[in-house]
């Protein structure tokens, strides 16, 4: 979706919320943080893969980095609520490579 679109898109839903939402929207954006990040490395249980983008999202940090080895990052939605939606999850296939810019 490109710029334009997400803008008008949030100008068209912004009608139907409340001015205390949209100040509670702003106010837990400008809270998250990449001070902080998460690595998670060949996680091979779903259940508490899903747990750890729960917790980073509840938290306020941005960014989990994932690596898969062996493993394929899958994490059970059930579990996550959402949570993946809101965050960056950033993936690589060996920790080798380098990882931040």
């Amino acid at each position: 979706m490109d710029l334009d679109l997400k803008k008008k898109l949030i100008d068209y839903l912004s009608m139907y919320i409340t001015e205390n939402k949209k100040d509670k929207i702003k106010e837990v954006i400008v809270d998250r943080t990449r001070y902080v990040t998460v690595i998670m490395e060949d996680i091979f249980q779903p259940h508490n893969a899903s747990a750890i983008v729960r917790s980073t999202e509840c938290f306020g940090i941005q960014d989990i980095h994932i690596i898969e080895k062996r493993n394929i990052f899958s994490p059970n939605n059930g579990i996550a609520k959402g949570s993946s939606q809101w965050i960056s999850l950033l993936v690589s296939f060996s920790s080798r490579r380098p990882y931040f810019n």
